[in-house]
């Protein structure tokens, strides 16, 4: 086994968001459920039995026509439309989308994998489906950890698969980006470069560059300030001073936090956690009221 295949590519970041999923619907679906784009959420829409045509705002619809799992990974609108009663389960998870975890911004926005494909994924089809459909006391809880558990076991499939033309999942599968980008996401204070990013990589300067915007879609020090301000946000909606989350981050200063934040973000670190915590106080009826209101339509 080479040094690259021990590498823990997904730690780094399951450490920094600890997913958490809620099962919101378990049941025979004869219509159509419309699930919108308000929160900063993703979905888990899991085929036990029947057809169902799926639709987003830029994909082609998707028909599923055997037990599969459809993956939105971010805030993004879509809709299940079945095409004969079928039996579903669907979920809602958070896996640090307002905080832009890379993992849950993925092109295509729709992903559909098939249970029978991935024998991982078989076994915890059959445990959800036992638990999800049964009247046993804690379904829920133990439910929602087997989704949890499925969230890593998608994405160590996604990187094996190259399932993802472009994007971090990509890059993770590179047996030599995979160092630089996962000594980024472990120790985002280091003073990196472009030299010690290749490094890293065991890579030319050169090289690392040209190849890690191939797989990324963008440049290593691009790539590193949007990981960073995904720290710095995620520090302080925990509550940690934005002097203290600046320095964890890797930079000198609040001062030079904040300008490169607002430059980015559009607003100040303050502000964006004011107007952050201002929308999750005022959240509209949640996914789950829609989407029981649209089943029983």
């Amino acid at each position: 086994m080479s040094n690259d295949s021990r590498l823990d590519r997904l730690t780094p970041i399951f450490e920094r968001f600890a997913p958490s999923a809620k099962i919101q619907f378990a049941d025979s679906l004869c219509g159509v459920l419309d699930i919108g784009a308000d929160d900063p959420v993703g979905h888990i829409h899991w085929l036990k039995s029947g057809s169902i045509n799926v639709y987003s705002r830029d994909q082609k619809s998707l028909s599923v026509t055997q037990p599969s799992v459809i993956f939105v990974p971010g805030p993004t609108p879509h809709r299940l439309e079945a095409t004969d009663e079928c039996e579903i389960v669907c979920a809602q998870f958070e896996f640090g989308q307002r905080y832009q975890n890379p993992l849950t911004v993925l092109n295509p926005e729709v992903l559909v994998v098939a249970v029978a494909d991935v024998p991982e994924i078989t076994v915890v089809h059959d445990l959800l489906m036992g638990e999800a459909f049964s009247d046993r006391c804690g379904k829920s809880v133990a439910a929602s950890q087997l989704l949890q558990y499925f969230l890593l076991i998608l994405f160590r499939h996604l990187i094996k698969t190259n399932a993802v033309p472009v994007g971090p999942l990509k890059a993770l599968g590179d047996e030599k980006i995979l160092r630089a980008i996962t000594s980024m996401h472990r120790d985002p204070g280091l003073p990196w470069t472009i030299e010690r990013m290749a490094e890293a990589a065991a890579m030319s300067r050169a090289n690392f560059a040209r190849r890690f915007r191939e797989l990324m879609g963008k440049t290593p020090l691009d790539y590193l300030t949007d990981w960073r301000l995904t720290v710095v946000k995620s520090l302080i909606s925990r509550g940690v001073p934005i002097k203290s989350a600046a320095r964890e981050a890797g930079y000198s200063s609040s001062a030079v936090l904040t300008r490169l934040f607002t430059q980015r973000i559009g607003l100040g670190p303050r502000q964006w956690m004011l107007e952050n915590d201002s929308a999750a106080n005022a959240k509209q009826p949640n996914s789950e009221q829609r989407m029981g209101q649209s089943a029983m339509s």
